[in-house]
This record gives C-alpha cells, structure tokens and sequence, in this order.
C-alpha cells in the first residue's frame, strides 16, 4: 500500500513541532558551548559529550526542508540522532563505572552492543516509512523507550544509591553543599519523567495533536535533560562525590574543639609542625591541657554560647551584647571587665 507522510500540515502540530525542535536545536548548542569552555584536554569523556551534542542537533532541522528532501533528510539526521542515543548510554556507563563491580560494567556496556541491530531495524523503517514504502516504523517505534533508556534510568537509581549509602549524604544536605549536584539530580528526574511521557505518547495511551508517528515534543525534552545531566559535570560521578566528601570533612575539620581554628593535619603531620615552628607559628597541643592552660594564661576563657548559662553557671542567658563584651573587653577597662565577669559569672 502506498502512503505519503509529508510534515505537519494542521496549525497545533505545525507549531508545536516547530518549537520542539528550536528547543532541541538551541538546548545543544548553548550545552556544546559550555561544555567545550570547560572541557580539559586528552579527558576522553569530554571529548564524548561533546560528539555527543553535535550528533543530536542535526535533527532539530528538518522542519526548514520541503518534500521530497523533508523525507530522506528527515531519516538520514536520525541516524546520527540514534548513535547519539547510544553514545549518551556509553557516557553513563563511564560515569557510573567507578561504582559497578567488574562483572556489572561488562553486563552494562554488553548490553548496550547487543541492542545495536534494533537501532539498524528502526532506520531502515524510518527510511521506509517516511519514504512511503512501508510502515514498519509505526510497529517498531513503541520499543524505543525500551532498547534506548533502560541504561540511564539504572544509572539514574545508581547514583541516588551511592549518595545515600556510600557517601552518607542526605540529599538535602547534598543540595546544601552542592547546588550544582541539586540541579543534576533534579535534571535526571525531569528526564525519566518525560521518557515516561512519550512512551504513553507513542503507545497512544495519551493522545497529543495530530502528528505522525515518531514525531513529538516528549523525546526531545528527554533527551535535552538527559544531555544536560553530562553537561552540568563533565567528569564521572565518583570522582565528583568524593571531592564533596572531602570538602565536607575538610569543614569538619577546619574548627577543632575548643574553638581553635586549623586542619586536623595541621596536628597530625609532624613535618608540617616542625615547618611551622621554624616560621615562629606556635601550635597547640589540644590533647595536653597544661600545654593548652600556658599558651592561654591571663586570657580570658571563651564560654560556650550554645548552652545556657554558659561556663559560669548562671541560670539566666547571656545576650549577644553581653558576650561580646566579655570575649572582646572594651579599651582601658578590659581588666576590670575580667576580674567582674570572674566574680559574676
């Protein structure tokens, strides 16, 4: 049976396909950008997302086209737009590769070359049928979703496991530390949620404007916010989580107890000591309080503000003014400031 698929004629689906692809079109060129100004040489995976941009913009153009040309440029922009969906699974599996046992990282990426001939059989039906020859794609379509995003919806549930468990962040804490970590995180949600989408589209559980088969606004803003998770960090996952982790133990560490500012290597390298006191900076011992009672002698004691009552027993709070005036003792008068807060407490 011959058909003609031409481009959408009806005002909705003009419109709404026009906007869909400037989004995708613009989307990746602004995330290709930025990629390339942060990008480090002889880094693969950079390399990779950024190949990976390019592939998917090409058919973001179609639309520009008249018939004849409409059909095959249609079809030949859909074959890089497919290697870009299958580069984009290789660069989540190097993300993810660091927490994968050896056995998971072969099963990941096996997987991903086995399901290679489905994407063969899904061009050449694009070609069929937007040529008119065939119509295969309106059958093979619906199983996009299943040999294109199975991957990233595992490197997805992946990552939300390792914060939790391997890290011992909180995902609020996380997205305190780090809003660039809040923002992929809710990117990689805001993808499986229109993945979600266009499998009820193309399945025809949820009917949207008259548009052929295959063309939707829902895949392409899967795929923008699937792109824009790789652009957001460029490196892999682990090697991100653990500068976090060390950033959060460096904070833990940059106030000892006692109220005595310093990294705790600062106490524990004993050449960084020794450099130290050839330079006249004096570091204390916390661990010997006389050590700690000479190098403090006539001054005043800190009081610990979060408890009430403070050190000196009092039943009342001390406001804010109050402690000021006790820890920093106005000119000319510190010595009968001390000698009062010493009798008050």
């Amino acid at each position: 049976m011959v058909f003609v698929v031409d481009k959408p004629q009806d005002q909705v689906g003009l419109i709404l396909e026009s906007w869909a692809e400037g989004f995708l079109v613009g989307s990746l060129i602004i995330m290709a950008c930025v990629t390339f100004a942060n990008m480090r040489r002889h880094v693969l995976l950079h390399k990779l997302i950024l190949v990976e941009l390019f592939l998917g913009m090409l058919h973001g153009t179609f639309m520009f086209v008249e018939p004849p040309v409409y059909n095959w440029y249609l079809s030949s922009t859909a074959i890089l737009l497919n290697a870009s969906w299958t580069l984009h699974n290789v660069i989540a599996w190097i993300k993810n590769k660091p927490f994968l046992p050896r056995w998971g990282s072969m099963f990941y990426i096996g997987t991903v070359i086995l399901v290679q001939p489905y994407w063969i059989l899904e061009i050449t039906a694009n070609f069929l049928y937007f040529s008119g020859h065939s119509r295969l794609f309106v059958y093979t379509r619906p199983y996009e979703a299943l040999f294109r995003d199975p991957w990233w919806i595992f490197t997805v549930l992946s990552l939300f496991y390792n914060i939790k468990t391997r890290y011992e962040f909180g995902y609020i804490e996380l997205m305190r530390v780090s809003p660039r970590f809040a923002i992929l995180l809710g990117t990689m949600l805001v993808s499986v949620a229109f993945i979600v989408i266009d499998i009820l589209s193309v399945t025809h559980v949820v009917e949207g404007p008259g548009l052929p088969d295959g063309i939707n606004p829902f895949w392409k803003l899967a795929f923008v916010f699937k792109c824009f998770t790789d652009t957001i960090i460029l490196d892999d996952f682990k090697t991100a989580l653990d500068r976090l982790k060390q950033h959060k133990l460096q904070r833990l560490g940059s106030v000892p107890s006692d109220g005595l500012r310093g990294e705790f290597s600062d106490f524990s390298d004993p050449a960084q000591a020794r450099r130290k006191r050839a330079e006249g900076v004096v570091d204390l011992d916390i661990s010997d309080p006389s050590e700690f009672r000479h190098h403090n002698a006539g001054l005043p004691m800190a009081r610990d503000w979060t408890k009430k009552g403070g050190q000196g027993g009092a039943a009342e709070d001390l406001d804010l003014e109050a402690a000021l005036r006790e820890v920093v003792p106005e000119s000319g008068s510190s010595k009968s400031k001390s000698s009062g807060s010493g009798s008050g407490g």
